[in-house]
């Protein structure tokens, strides 16, 4: 049984981290992924031609058995695409879960509500210890696409709508990567009253500047502050913050700005893509 599945990927607006709620929306970055259910025991992954530790992978799919007892498996062949850079705060771990599990559905002809498909994604990157909070305001973004906000802890959907796609999207990467469990976490739960400010502030409609305040507190928490962030916003950027548990800084951009901005930003090393709506 051989099924395929896609996801793409997302940026932050809130770190649940600090508080439990979180805020993220959809970008044009995607991850595919092709699954072939197996009566042999043993998992195997390839991550763009190249074989993995299928650790994570492995979690997914028994997860996803204990979701769906009726289907009869052993094990599984996993192969995945992508580009979305890893470790970087950009959600290559939940992309790669949603797809993951949506391309086993696809297999075992099962047409599952994706949103329970991310929650079978959030319980399983707790378990292999690749999420704190098991990621699903990330997971839900990149896979309904457009803003979300969420409960973590309750894996609740508080709010989805659409982004305004006036906006191109601009990603810094910096040298270095940040794992998502090596993320200074109790210096940023220290922040959440700062964090559950700018998430009020973005449910009630302003994203823009709560993406900054947002990437503030991660970037003091782990030593690397607003640099970038600010550097951004002064050749007229609409926002610009650090994504996730960071290095990279997401940043958004007026369409008709781009060119002028990414004369006057004059970094290397940046990915360029769109918003990603339903």
């Amino acid at each position: 049984m051989k099924g395929r599945g896609v996801s793409g990927g997302a940026l932050t607006v809130i770190n649940a981290i600090a508080t439990g709620f979180g805020s993220a929306f959809g970008i044009g970055l995607t991850t595919s992924a092709e699954v072939t259910l197996l009566d042999e025991p043993g998992v195997t992954l390839t991550v763009n031609g190249q074989e993995a530790d299928a650790g994570f992978a492995k979690g997914l799919l028994e997860e996803f058995k204990k979701s769906f007892p009726d289907i009869d498996f052993a094990g599984a062949d996993v192969k995945t695409t992508s580009d979305i850079p890893q470790s970087k705060g950009l959600k290559s771990s939940s992309a790669a879960a949603n797809a993951i599990l949506s391309a086993a559905a696809d297999a075992a002809g099962i047409k599952a509500d994706p949103i329970y498909l991310v929650k079978i994604g959030a319980k399983a990157s707790i378990s292999c210890g690749v999420s704190v909070t098991g990621a699903f305001d990330d997971a839900s973004a990149c896979m309904l696409g457009g803003l979300v906000f969420t409960d973590n802890k309750e894996m609740k959907l508080l709010k989805h709508t659409k982004m305004p796609e006036d906006y191109a999207v601009v990603i810094h990467l910096p040298d270095g990567e940040i794992p998502t469990l090596a993320f200074p976490k109790d210096k940023f739960k220290a922040r959440s009253k700062e964090v559950e400010a700018a998430f009020n502030k973005a449910i009630a409609g302003d994203v823009l500047s709560a993406i900054y305040e947002n990437g503030r507190c991660v970037g003091e928490s782990i030593g690397i502050g607003t640099v970038t962030a600010d550097k951004a916003l002064a050749a007229n950027a609409s926002a610009a913050g650090i994504s996730g548990t960071g290095p990279a800084t997401g940043i958004l951009v007026k369409k008709e700005n781009l060119a002028s901005f990414l004369d006057i930003f004059e970094e290397k090393n940046c990915i360029i893509t769109t918003i990603r709506n339903p």
